[in-house]
C-alpha cells in the first residue's frame, strides 16, 4: 500500500449498504492498490462490496440557476394590513345601532353580507362578503378571516 493513500483499511468512508439501502458509514476492510473492495456498515455490521452510491442513482449536480425566492407579504405589510383592519372593525363597531342584532357564529348557519356576529374565540365580527355558498369573508378585531357557513352539521 502507498504512503500517499489516504482511505486506508479500517477507516471510515460513506458508501451504499446493500442491508439498510442507504448510505450509510462504512469501514473499510479490503483494498486492492488505490481501489476499495471490501467494506462493513457501521450500522447492521453487514459486510459487502464497497458501493460509493446507491444503485442506479446519479451523482448530485449543483444546481445551475438559483431558484427565485418566494414572494410573500413582508412584515411590514402584514401589519399594515392588521392596522388597516383594526381601523375598519373600529369605525364599525362605533357606528353599530346597539338594537342591531348580533348572531352567534355556527358553522351550520347560513350568513348575508352586512350581518354581524359574535364567534367565540375572535369576539365580535362583521360579514363583508359571501364568496360561496359555504364561505365568507368576516372582519374581527385587527384580522380579516375567511370563515366557514351553511356547513352540514
Amino acid at each position: 500500500m502507498e504512503a500517499s493513500c489516504v482511505l486506508s483499511v479500517g477507516k471510515n468512508i460513506d458508501a451504499y449498504c446493500t442491508k439498510c439501502k442507504l448510505v450509510l458509514t462504512h469501514v473499510i476492510l479490503f483494498q486492492k492498490g488505490d481501489g476499495i473492495m471490501k467494506v462493513e456498515c457501521k450500522t447492521c455490521h453487514s459486510q459487502h462490496q464497497y458501493r460509493p452510491a446507491a444503485p442506479g442513482s446519479k451523482p448530485r449536480e449543483p444546481k445551475k440557476t438559483p431558484r427565485a425566492p418566494r414572494q410573500t407579504k413582508s412584515s411590514s405589510d402584514a401589519v399594515k394590513s392588521a392596522n388597516e383592519a383594526l381601523l375598519l372593525w373600529e369605525i364599525k363597531r362605533r357606528e353599530l345601532d346597539p338594537e342591531r342584532p348580533v348572531r352567534e357564529y355556527r358553522m351550520q348557519d347560513k350568513f348575508a353580507a352586512g350581518e354581524v356576529i359574535s364567534h367565540a374565540s375572535f369576539g365580535l365580527g362583521f360579514v363583508e362578503r359571501i364568496t360561496s355558498d359555504k364561505t365568507m369573508i368576516v372582519l374581527f378585531q385587527g384580522a380579516v378571516k375567511v370563515m366557514a357557513m351553511n356547513r352540514p352539521a
